[in-house]
């Protein structure tokens, strides 16, 4: 299970003290902290336009937000600089070819990702940890998908 996305913040103790002492803390992200301010928002990259809708249709049902989609490599690279989504559902093939350009990007980036894929295997061996949503699933798996990825799509939210 991906672990949510926590943030260190520290607090100075006691001064006087050589070295002072410090109060570390984690907290949840802002997209996963109490109280959340907006659903998780999904960035759907999926060369398939029926697929790309069926997965924002079901996606928006469960209460997500969908920040955008990208059918190409190209389309996918632009709405990656907007940095305006939580997390990213992938297609492992775009443009008919497997490239693992993207996949390497959101791992750099450090951005929260899965597989949307009809194959049961991961073409690079270095993206074997990223989870695999395989087609066809259903509106229950693609929630429990997404929950993995970003948490519910409100606080206290939990599949049917």
């Amino acid at each position: 299970m991906l672990q949510q996305p926590r943030r260190a913040s520290a607090t100075v103790v006691d001064q006087a003290c050589n070295p002072p002492i410090l109060k570390v803390t984690m907290r949840r992200s802002r997209s996963v902290a109490r109280g959340r301010r907006h659903p998780p928002r999904i960035l759907i990259i999926e060369d398939e336009f029926l697929i790309a809708l069926l997965i924002e249709e079901i996606s928006r049902d469960i209460g997500y937000r969908i920040s955008g989609i990208a059918h190409n490599t190209a389309e996918a690279r632009a709405a990656l600089a907007k940095r305006n989504f939580d997390a990213v559902l992938l297609d492992i093939n775009l443009d008919g070819r497997s490239d693992p350009e993207i996949a390497d990007l959101l791992v750099k980036r450090g951005i929260p990702f899965g597989f949307v894929t009809g194959y049961e295997y991961v073409i690079e061996p270095r993206h074997e940890t990223v989870p695999i949503l395989e087609k066809p699933f259903t509106s229950g798996e693609l929630r429990a998908f997404l929950e993995k990825l970003t948490g519910p799509a409100m606080v206290g939210a939990s599949a049917p």
